[in-house]
Order: structure tokens, then sequence, then C-alpha cells
């Protein structure tokens, strides 16, 4: 699942990054 809205919250959020990659993880 990869949606362009995300991808700007990574590019936006160091922290909402680590929150996504720990949900992908989980």
């Amino acid at each position: 699942k990869n949606t362009p809205e995300r991808i700007e919250l990574k590019k936006f959020n160091p922290i909402l990054r680590k929150m996504t990659v720990h949900k992908e993880i989980k």
C-alpha cells in the first residue's frame, strides 16, 4: 500500500515516517 499522501507525509515529517515504518513492520 503506497498512497501519495503517505509518501508526502513521510517526506514532510520524520516522526510520521518513523510511525509509518513501525506500522509497516507490524
